[in-house]
């Protein structure tokens, strides 16, 4: 089956956008005032994107039922030296639904962040990303080399290992996975989605702030059918885990990108062994860890996962095949904001 881009009739106006608008708007006021929000298109839809500063362009890559908003407590301390560039993946966020059934989605991660980079007219780019986005950005480096300077990979990407948190294998069975996927997500809560970021995602969850969980949970409610489309696109229920597909494995030493991996000690996705296995067989890949952290680490570290990341952009070269790169389409065209 073909990717397919499932709309509503306006997905500006519907309550729940206006909900998740209204939160992101309260969240990027008190940290990130001055950002700029934007209508983004790609060949399947259209999607949303922050940007912040006026340096040299970084993407940020958001991970799994998260959205681009989950960067934004570090947001303004990137933009001090870079144009920070974080979009909503489709179904995600303020990005147009998304139905992900039957989706290869390696080849879906390629084309939707080839078309973004596209969209705003840039031939190559530094990308952050975090946990799904790491997977996205490490395929499309690897398929298109020219057009990742330098990748920085903040938590165990998905696919690092065939098995996800053991608390997360349910919503991957068929049937029973769905409904529950539906009821979970269509009921999220502040104090619900607390207690799962500090299971799964943080080490410290008394330091997500309420505006973050607020959105969070807009975003949940709002994005109910995409991401439960997108975790049956991941999930093979008779292996517990991933699918096979998703699993990198050899194909890490294909990478050529000067790339580091920014790991958290205590990231439930993979350990600092995992990591290390990674490196050893790549020599483009460097590895630095963060104490006391969790899958999303600038939340309880912010100070030091910002500092490792401009540690490694003003240090490490860039990579040799990124200074040829396509021209961009004739989707290269922007929307004004809805």
């Amino acid at each position: 089956m073909d990717a397919s881009f499932v709309r509503g009739d306006d997905s500006s106006k519907t309550e729940l956008d206006r909900k998740l608008a209204e939160a992101q708007a309260a969240l990027l006021y008190r940290f990130a005032p001055e950002v700029r929000v934007r209508r983004v298109r790609w060949s399947q839809g259209e999607t949303q994107l922050l940007e912040l500063g006026e340096g040299a362009p970084l993407l940020y890559v958001h991970g799994g039922l998260g959205g681009a908003f989950e960067v934004v407590p570090i947001l303004e301390s990137l933009a001090k030296n870079h144009r920070v560039l974080a979009m909503d993946r489709p179904g995600h966020g303020l990005a147009d639904p998304f139905d992900y059934d039957g989706v290869d989605l390696l080849e879906h991660a390629r084309t939707f962040l080839g078309d973004i980079l596209d969209a705003v007219e840039l031939s190559t780019v530094d990308v952050v990303a975090n946990s799904m986005g790491g997977l996205w950005s490490t395929v499309f480096a690897i398929g298109a080399p020219s057009r990742v300077t330098r990748l920085v990979l903040v938590g165990a990407p998905v696919g690092l290992k065939r098995r996800p948190p053991l608390m997360m294998l349910p919503f991957g069975f068929p049937i029973i996975g769905r409904k529950l996927g539906r009821y979970v997500f269509s009921n999220a809560t502040r104090d619900g989605n607390r207690k799962f970021w500090g299971q799964l995602m943080v080490e410290h969850p008394e330091r997500v702030d309420d505006l973050l969980l607020d959105v969070d949970v807009a975003h949940t409610r709002r994005n109910v059918e995409s991401m439960v489309s997108l975790i049956g696109c991941i999930a093979d229920w008779r292996r517990l885990g991933y699918r096979r597909e998703l699993v990198l494995g050899e194909r890490w030493r294909a990478l050529t990108t000067p790339t580091v991996l920014v790991w958290p000690e205590h990231d439930a996705f993979g350990s600092i062994a995992d990591a290390k296995a990674i490196v050893t067989t790549n020599p483009n890949l460097r590895l630095v860890r963060i104490a006391g952290a969790g899958h999303i680490p600038w939340i309880d570290d912010p100070r030091r996962v910002v500092a490792e990341i401009e540690r490694f952009l003003a240090v490490e070269p860039p990579n040799p095949a990124a200074h040829v790169a396509p021209a961009p389409t004739s989707l290269g065209r922007t929307s004004s904001p809805k």
